[in-house]
Order: structure tokens, then C-alpha cells, then sequence
């Protein structure tokens, strides 16, 4: 009976009456766009845009003109539609690291994998270390197209004597998916090693994020 009740339920009272979690994508949707045409349902309408983009990641890429062409969306509704996509993205970019002990790589990598999942931006992040390997900070230093132009490694250690860091690790993620690291990638990894050396705070590993995947360059030999 209560399944029953549930079905009978629009996207809108189900969410009131169960919360957001329960909802199928399909209905997160349906609540997003409001209605429909006067020949498709709103729900038809969410399913037309995941049978286009099956994939949300897939769909938080897609453009405005892109979401236009999908019957029962006009500009209005692929505004609105871009803006709560790109919402959920900056929110789930601002999700930053609890604070604990870094045992491992891959403890990072995993973690960043989720959070830049569809980011078409280039970011890179520092996450700062006291001598034990607890977290004292993580960063954003850059957003955008990482090149010797702002990725610069004055920016870097600046921050990590102010929080009085012992070492650091290095993650950018690229918007392509391919997690095969580049000559300036390799360049200005040893360019930062160098400086840390130095300095004395340590680079212990710089990570690239690509498509649900990540890779060490310190596992790689790089480093």
C-alpha cells in the first residue's frame, strides 16, 4: 500500500514526503524544469534529457545550446537547468578535506576523483602537512589553464610558511580525462621539488585527476 501511495506521488510531494535522496534522477529533474509542454508530461521531459545524456556527468558539460535541442526545453529551462548543475558543481569543488592523517596517495587520489568528476576548469590544489602527516590545510593556489604564466612556485611555499608546513602534496586534475602527465606537468613538478628542497618543505607527490582515475607521479618514478 505504501509503494502504491508512493507512486502516486509527483517528483514535488515525494521529495517532501521522503526527502531528496529518494529521488530517482529522472524526478530530481522533473522538479528542475517544473513542466512540461502541452504534449509531454515533465517526466517525459527528464527522461528525453537522460536518454541524451545518460551520464550526469556528461550532462553537467553539456551547454545551453546543447540542452536546447532536446524537445520541451527552451532557453529559459536550459538556463535554469545550466545554473543548478553549476551550482552542484561549485559545491562539491568546495567540499574540502577533513582534517586527519595522510597514509597514503590514494587516499587523496580517490578523494579528488570524486570532487573534480565533470570539471571543465584546470585547478590546482596544495594540501599542506604538519610533520606528522596531519592535515593543516588544503588550498586552492589556481583555477583555469595551468601554465608556467600563473602556476608560479612563490605562491605555493608562500602559503606553506604561513601555515608552518612541513611538506605538501601537489593534485591538479585534467578536463580531459587523461591522467597522462605532460612535459610541462613533469617540468614544473621537479621545478617544485627543487624549491622545497631548499626551502625546506617537501613535495611529497603530485597527483593528476583524470576521468574516474588518478595517477602518482612518485609512484610513476617521477618524482
Amino acid at each position: 500500500m505504501l509503494a502504491l501511495k508512493q507512486q502516486s506521488l509527483t517528483p514535488r510531494e515525494q521529495l517532501l514526503a521522503t526527502g531528496a535522496a529518494s529521488l530517482t534522477d529522472q524526478q530530481l529533474l522533473a522538479i528542475l524544469l517544473r513542466t512540461g509542454t502541452k504534449k509531454l508530461p515533465v517526466m517525459a521531459v527528464a527522461a528525453q534529457v537522460l536518454q541524451r545524456y545518460p551520464q550526469l556527468a556528461a550532462l553537467a558539460q553539456a551547454s545551453v545550446t546543447d540542452l536546447e535541442q532536446i524537445v520541451g526545453i527552451g532557453q529559459t529551462k536550459a538556463l535554469e537547468l545550466k545554473a543548478a548543475l553549476e551550482l552542484g558543481d561549485r559545491i562539491r569543488q568546495a567540499v574540502q578535506l577533513r582534517f586527519g592523517t595522510v597514509t597514503s596517495s590514494q587516499q587523496i587520489g580517490q578523494f579528488m576523483v570524486q570532487r573534480f568528476a565533470g570539471s571543465q576548469q584546470e585547478h590546482l590544489i596544495a594540501i599542506y602537512l604538519d610533520t606528522k602527516n596531519q592535515i593543516i590545510k588544503e588550498k586552492e593556489l589556481f583555477r583555469g589553464t595551468l601554465n608556467a604564466a600563473i602556476a608560479h612556485p612563490r605562491e605555493i611555499f608562500a602559503y606553506g610558511l604561513q601555515v608552518a608546513a612541513a611538506r605538501f602534496i601537489l593534485v591538479h586534475n585534467h578536463p580531459s580525462g587523461h591522467t597522462e602527465p605532460s612535459a610541462y606537468d613533469l617540468k614544473f613538478t621537479q621545478r617544485i621539488q627543487e624549491c622545497g628542497a631548499l626551502i625546506g618543505i617537501d613535495c611529497l607527490d603530485h597527483l593528476i585527476i583524470g576521468h574516474q582515475q588518478y595517477v602518482s607521479l612518485k609512484e610513476l618514478g617521477q618524482m
